[in-house]
């Protein structure tokens, strides 16, 4: 049976991001997950607005952006095992994941990572300190 996986966000955390932390992922300079710039997006209009600016100065980070986006639509489409939607939301999660491999600061924006059917029943949960240390 295949799984399709997701990462489950921290909510409260970003609803209510640490000045420090909004301030590092604002001047990020590498590709921030959709999936996570989305939902800081839709929580917090300053970040959003500051985010933006930044990115307008920087075409360089725009650029590493639109070709990971690219990227993932090119191995979803081209996935052998699952639909496009499923392997794109795979591969979301994974680039969640190693995101917060990569920049260890940023662990706490995940709480777990959701595994699912084909059927969209959720068939277990994994705190995210657990995934990271299996994978």
């Amino acid at each position: 049976m295949l799984l399709t996986r997701s990462a489950k966000l921290n909510g409260e955390l970003i609803r209510n991001l640490p000045s420090a932390m909004k301030a590092e992922l604002i001047i990020f300079e590498d590709v921030i997950p959709d999936g996570i710039m989305a939902s800081l997006y839709a929580n917090d209009s300053f970040y959003k607005k500051e985010r933006s600016e930044f990115l307008n100065y920087r075409d360089d980070v725009r650029e590493k952006m639109y070709y990971a986006r690219g990227r993932r639509e090119e191995l979803a489409n081209n996935d052998p095992d699952y639909n496009p939607v499923s392997a794109r939301g795979n591969i979301e999660t994974d680039e969640m994941v190693q995101f917060v491999k990569d920049y260890p600061q940023f662990k706490q924006l995940i709480e777990s990572i959701i595994f699912r059917d084909e059927n969209l029943n959720t068939v277990k949960v994994v705190p995210i300190d657990e995934y990271l240390a299996e994978n």
